[in-house]
């Protein structure tokens, strides 16, 4: 399904976006980038009115779902450099957010289609592996599928840049 621009909808008829609790920790202390960040700003904020495509995907689940993986893919980066016995609960974590996400369908944006399957399978491929390293106790599978979650971090955020890119018009 490819979107097109549209004139804004009337503001009765646009579709409410709740914003998540306020979490003691911030995005940066997750190692969340800050770009990700911005951008899902960004998003939230202009993809309703713009794509009514991109709403419906966004409304059902797409902002919570980008958001959840930014921030678990963040704590798996954040447990990488503690013991290895708290790896697993963190990997856990993001594969539960890649089943979510799987669940919302196809990305409406063109664009940034490619990115954001790359990043979920770069999360679950990676998060399985470390789950499978530590309950093994193999620390350099663990490690690597820590390594795919980092990439994943990186796919994510060119997703949301590419969608931001669609909203912006470019």
């Amino acid at each position: 399904m490819t979107c097109r621009r549209t004139s804004s909808l009337p503001p009765d008829a646009r579709p409410q976006v709740e914003e998540p609790a306020a979490d003691p920790l911030t995005d940066r202390e997750r190692g969340i980038p800050g770009a990700v960040t911005r951008t899902a700003s960004l998003v939230r904020a202009q993809v309703c009115e713009q794509f009514p495509c991109s709403s419906r995907w966004w409304g059902s689940g797409g902002d919570r779902s980008m958001k959840a993986l930014s921030q678990t893919s963040g704590r798996v980066n954040e447990v990488s450099v503690r013991p290895m016995d708290v790896w697993g609960e963190a990997c856990q974590e993001l594969l539960t957010e890649v089943a979510k996400a799987k669940k919302l369908g196809t990305i409406p944006s063109d664009d940034a289609r490619s990115s954001w399957n790359d990043a979920l399978g770069a999360f679950e491929h990676g998060a399985g592996e470390c789950v499978a390293g530590t309950a093994a106790k193999d620390s350099p599978r663990a490690s690597g599928g820590i390594r795919e979650v980092r990439k994943g971090i990186g796919r994510l955020a060119a997703a949301m840049s590419l969608i931001r890119g669609d909203l912006e018009g470019h």
